[in-house]
């Protein structure tokens, strides 16, 4: 079981940008999805997700890591992106999917 937690105007990107100072930058890095494994086995996050609104559906992959990533039992990871914010004020709900065909549906909380 994936608990989801969703990080609007996360602040990655200096976060990102000190831990690769000589390497790879990143910019607008704005959104931020945690996962937490509350389950007994890993599971697989895939790196793409689903926004969903009165638009309809838009498939976000222009993620951080780009091939998703294993998470252990009891650990946290994170994706991260660059979210217009236009489409997050209009988006309603977010489906995030696993490896085994699983979809974890997180609704999105305007503010």
């Amino acid at each position: 079981m994936l608990e989801i937690r969703l990080i609007m105007d996360s602040p990655i990107e200096e976060i990102l940008g000190f831990k690769t100072c000589c390497g790879l930058r990143t910019f607008d890095q704005n959104l931020e999805i945690l996962f937490k494994n509350n389950g007994f086995t890993a599971v697989r996050v895939q790196g793409y997700f689903d926004l969903h609104g009165g638009y309809g559906a838009y498939r976000m992959d222009a993620v951080i890591p780009p091939d998703g990533f294993w998470i252990e039992p009891g650990d946290v990871k994170a994706l991260y992106c660059y979210m217009d914010e236009t489409l997050w004020e209009k988006s309603t709900r977010m489906i995030l999917y696993d490896s085994e065909g699983n979809a974890y549906q997180v609704d999105i909380q305007q503010r």
